[in-house]
């Protein structure tokens, strides 16, 4: 599973979260743990994680049942359920950037003692890092991502256009795409180019901190907004002129959309992820491929890396059920891989590796994919940051991209954008 289609919106959310120190745990608990039923809360109807379900209760004799939401309804499901104190969540899906505000929030149980040394080889070392806060381990690293540029073949070749190598080393620049993206447009294709996750904060990050221009927030805290500065302003400019000139479409506005479009064999380059391989491998007629992640000229490269995590609710009575469930998902070795549910990534070098060498054989078209994904999580991946503003800085940012790509000037738009989060930032209590 990935994080796509996240969608944000969630003003109620973030004016409840500014200001609060801990919310009020504990309560009387529903039927579902007096007989010692795991529930892991999540998104969606949980049919992603059945088989992971079923293997588990087969080694575990635990039987799980699953509690969902509407995807953009995730975050804020969480934080009300627990506000109740009565949350009915031993288990939940973590977005590893909202670590800090869940820790300062208390609902995230400490992992340190439990797995911090386990962890050591068998996960990704960025993985942990990126589970730890203020020196403890809060939640177990599940999936990894990254980003790639997959191509309709038979589109390109109509155009004329040679088909990319997949090599590192092969990697093209954003223009020289878009430059390609709108010839192969000119000779038939609907759409030239798109991102699959249309103005989100994941997505696009890269592109001004690319540029050297950060990730929009600085400081031992990260709390100083830095978002109007020239690589900033460098990078919306571009992101608003391939809207502009129609090489990308301002009518698609979400992941599934782009996703739909390309397994039609109408788009020419897709950004996406590598989660999309199962799916895409499976239409017939669908003649594609991918390459590296494109970067500006004079810049670095850099790729969109990370994924969802599982936390153990601090108040939950079924400790010893949640943490063997943690261990099969994140440290054994075929635990990880029934959760991959296919080509998702893992944090787990084991099952990683693995799962990365399937992939060429359930495509001829993607053989060298395993080691230009190995490439990009050892030398370009870059996480986003860990601040207590990052509710706020994905949500106004997000929707600072969207503005732009409807025509708003990037000029205009980032100096608004810095005022608004200098405003919101103010109202955390640090």
């Amino acid at each position: 599973m990935t994080i796509t289609g996240y969608r944000l919106g969630r003003r109620g959310f973030l004016t409840g979260m500014l200001g609060m120190s801990s919310l009020p745990l504990l309560g009387s608990l529903p039927a579902a743990a007096q007989d010692q039923t795991l529930r892991v809360f999540g998104y969606g109807d949980g049919a992603d994680f059945k088989g992971l379900f079923d293997t588990f209760k087969k080694v575990s004799g635990v039987k799980v049942a699953y509690e969902g939401v509407p995807f953009p309804d995730l975050q804020n499901t969480i934080v009300q359920r627990f506000r109740t104190g009565n949350s009915g969540i031993d288990v939940f899906l973590v977005d590893p950037t909202y670590i800090p505000t869940f820790s300062k929030l208390g609902i995230l149980a400490d992992l340190t003692s439990a797995f911090r040394e386990k962890s050591r080889g068998a996960l990704f070392p960025s993985d942990v890092q990126g589970a730890t806060y203020n020196g403890k381990m809060l939640t177990m690293p599940m999936w990894e991502s990254t980003q790639l540029l997959f191509f309709n073949k038979r589109l390109l070749a109509k155009a004329g256009v040679e088909a990319p190598a997949i090599s590192p080393d092969a990697r093209m620049t954003w223009d020289k795409v878009i430059e390609l993206a709108k010839k192969v447009q000119a000779a038939g294709a609907e759409t030239g180019f798109g991102f699959e996750q249309v103005d989100r904060y994941y997505q696009l990050q890269i592109l001004p901190e690319s540029l050297g221009g950060g990730p929009g927030v600085k400081g031992d805290d990260l709390l100083t907004v830095d978002v109007a500065n020239d690589a900033w302003l460098q990078a919306g400019k571009w992101y608003g002129s391939i809207f502009a000139d129609g090489v990308a479409s301002r009518g698609l506005t979400n992941s599934q959309e782009m996703r739909d479009l390309f397994k039609a064999g109408r788009l020419a380059f897709l950004v996406g992820g590598p989660w999309n391989i199962a799916d895409f491998s499976k239409v017939e007629g669908l003649d594609y491929a991918a390459a590296p992640h494109p970067y500006f000229a004079g810049g670095k490269a850099e790729t969109p890396s990370e994924s969802f995590h599982l936390g153990v609710a601090a108040d939950t009575p079924n400790t010893d059920q949640a943490l063997k469930f943690l261990n099969y998902v994140g440290l054994d070795k075929d635990g990880a891989l029934v959760a991959s549910a296919g080509s998702n990534l893992l944090a787990n070098i084991e099952a990683t590796t693995e799962v990365l060498s399937r992939i060429p054989q359930q495509n001829p078209n993607l053989n060298g994919i395993d080691l230009l994904i190995r490439y990009e999580l050892e030398n370009t991946a870059v996480r986003r940051p860990r601040t207590l503003g990052y509710l706020q800085l994905e949500e106004l940012v997000t929707r600072a991209w969207s503005d732009i790509r409807n025509g708003s000037d990037a000029a205009q738009t980032f100096p608004q954008l810095q005022s608004e989060l200098e405003r919101s930032f103010k109202r955390i209590e640090r």
